[in-house]
């Protein structure tokens, strides 16, 4: 084989595997930008629970005001714990103890006293829900959304804040105007002060009827102490 020929089919293999580079590159690049895309339609996507149908009784009660048990819950829309109990524990008492007129449940959002700025925003934003009769499903669509509303600390999250109102199907300008003009700052503030007043140190924490009960816990432990009060209102 000549020289010259030789060169030649040594360039010609180069360039064929050159052009496979590129090509093993750009489809990489293809992967690589889909990736991100696909990560970005995740975070942003809302993702809906299964609502249940509540019967709001105030603007962030639930059940029989009159009911022989009352729990006062502190939570914190950013606490993962908080979420475990908000959309499993919290609907086995509803099912047995709410819906039945025996407890009376009433939350109080401490976001501001142990977590960040941004939870006490999530807390006003549910508040301003519950003035159209939805506090109980937005505070699920929050904790449903945990991740995505407080993965990025520091950052602005009115606008998915306007999102679930909207998904909702809320009066967006009544809800905007609440949640811009801080309509239950008030509120938020007394939270805290409540919880400090308890002793309250981490969240989920409950007051059943006056006696403070820490932490999720297992859903017989629940039973056992509302049991527990309900027996004490016969005495």
């Amino acid at each position: 084989m000549s020289t010259k020929r030789y060169l030649d089919e040594r360039r010609q293999k180069k360039q064929r595997q050159n052009n496979i580079l590129v090509i093993i590159m750009a489809a990489g690049a293809v992967l690589v930008v889909g990736a991100f895309v696909l990560a970005f339609i995740s975070n942003t996507r809302i993702e809906i629970p299964e609502f249940t149908n509540y019967e709001q009784s105030g603007l962030s009660s639930l059940g029989d005001p009159n009911a022989p048990v009352i729990i006062e819950e502190f939570s914190d829309f950013g606490c993962t714990h908080c979420a475990d109990f908000a959309l499993g524990t919290k609907k086995l008492i509803e099912e047995e103890y709410i819906n039945t007129g025996k407890v009376y449940l009433v939350f109080h959002s401490v976001g501001g006293l142990l977590g960040s700025a941004a939870t006490l925003q999530a807390a006003e934003a549910s508040y301003c829900a519950g003035e159209q009769d939805a506090f109980w499903s937005y505070h699920d669509l929050i904790f449903t959304n945990q991740f995505k509303l407080f993965s990025n600390r520091g950052g602005d999250i009115s606008k998915t804040l306007a999102k679930f109102a909207k998904t909702l199907d809320l009066n967006q300008d009544q809800f905007n105007t609440c949640l811009t003009e801080r309509t239950y700052q008030e509120l938020a503030a007394e939270d805290q002060q409540l919880a400090a007043q308890n002793g309250v140190t981490g969240t989920p924490a409950f007051l059943i009827n006056g006696v403070l009960f820490q932490g999720n816990q297992p859903y017989e432990n629940f039973q056992q102490a509302i049991e527990e009060a309900l027996a004490s209102t016969k005495d």
